[in-house]
């Protein structure tokens, strides 16, 4: 079984289990603040599962382009430009400059490094998973200046956020936001913090404030469908908020995924 079929096995069950408690405490089996606790516990460990879950996909979708791409012999060159010490040295290099991080946010957001306000763009792989510690600290440096600039600290965010650096992600997405109140990609980020707390309803606050500043930011869309199915088994909210996805990214690798996800809440809503 691969690790996203095990995830997602993960969270179906896991689901289960809430609905249960959700029937115990209407049958009056369970007290209110046993139900209380209890859930709470389970949309934690959701939360955890659910981030687990969208870097295992970005792994895969990761594998399938080397896989696509076609086999080369590994230059000197190409191996210099991996080595994890030169790698980081260049991207203190880049960061400081804004340049590095902005091209990286720009896949991610689909918008210009320039842009003040994030649009629409299917969610690209984020570098968490394939960041080193080495690369952390040099990112981690960056971002130090007051005057950091505001590419650099959401790199720095996703990347902290990637490895379950809750605190730290939270803290960097708060200085962009200080700087632009409405910059969708830091509040919908900030959900996803919440959200791996087991803050669902928080969460879905974050979510919903982004879009609208953005109706058409697609990583908010992404994230409202999978917080409405994974976590609160809201199928009629899921469907609408995958459909409002598909308008938005009706092709590719994540429309896929959406499409699947949008049969099964339409099969759990008869």
């Amino acid at each position: 079984m691969s690790r996203a079929k095990d995830l997602k096995r993960q969270l179906d069950a896991l689901a289960q289990v809430i609905e249960a408690l959700d029937a115990d405490l209407a049958a009056g089996k369970l007290d209110a603040d046993a139900h209380a606790r209890q859930r709470a516990e389970h949309e934690r460990e959701t939360g955890r599962l659910f981030v687990r879950l969208r870097q295992a996909r970005r792994e895969a979708r990761a594998r399938e382009a080397e896989r696509a791409e076609p086999a080369g012999v590994l230059t000197s060159s190409h191996r210099w430009l991996t080595n994890p010490l030169v790698m980081a040295a260049g991207m203190v290099l880049l960061v400081a400059l804004g340049i590095g991080v902005g091209v990286t946010v720009a896949r991610r957001s689909g918008t210009t490094p320039a842009a003040g306000v994030p649009t629409a763009g299917a969610p690209p792989a984020d570098l968490g998973s394939v960041t080193t510690g080495i690369e952390l600290q040099a990112l981690r440096q960056a971002v130090a200046r007051d005057d950091a600039p505001i590419q650099s600290l959401l790199q720095f965010a996703h990347v902290a956020l990637d490895q379950g650096k809750l605190d730290e992600a939270r803290r960097a997405w708060e200085r962009v936001l200080a700087r632009e109140p409405r910059n969708v990609e830091a509040i919908t980020h900030i959900g996803a913090v919440l959200f791996q707390e087991g803050r669902v309803d928080a969460a879905l606050a974050k979510v919903d404030e982004a879009l609208r500043i953005d109706p058409r930011y697609v990583h908010a869309l992404w994230d409202r469908t999978q917080y409405l199915f994974q976590a609160k088994r809201d199928y009629p909210g899921a469907i609408k908020a995958a459909e409002a996805f598909l308008t938005v990214v009706p092709d590719g690798p994540d429309a896929d995924n959406v499409k699947k996800l949008l049969a099964e809440a339409r099969q759990k809503a008869r």
